[in-house]
């Protein structure tokens, strides 16, 4: 019986940490449009990657993107982003503000 208790203490003390974590989908809308998370822009294709590698040392999802291959982007960036996510409210749900509090979500096509 105090096993028994026990292993009910232990389950509920861990129940939320074990949960499944809901995943994000990654991929293009309908549209061909995706959503990426915005973690830091330069005029430098260099200082850029320096920025990811810093961020996210180049973690799953994570990429350098040229902003002038993307419409809905300003021309002449590039930009640390994750993403493409298949909507914004599937990529506002990723960690990544909490992370860098300057991080935002745009759409580009």
């Amino acid at each position: 019986m105090k096993n028994a208790c026990l292993a009910l203490a232990m389950i509920s003390l861990l129940g939320s940490a074990v949960a499944p974590v809901r995943a994000q989908t990654p991929g293009f809308d309908a549209e061909a449009c995706g959503w990426y998370i915005i973690l830091g822009c330069s005029k430098s294709r260099t200082d850029a990657r320096r920025q990811l590698v810093d961020m996210v040392g180049g973690g799953a999802g994570s990429r350098v993107i040229n902003t002038s291959d993307l419409d809905g982007f300003n021309d002449g960036f590039y930009c640390v982003a994750d993403g493409p996510y298949i909507s914004q409210s599937h990529a506002g749900t990723v960690a990544w503000i909490e992370a860098v509090p300057d991080a935002y979500v745009k759409r580009g096509c």
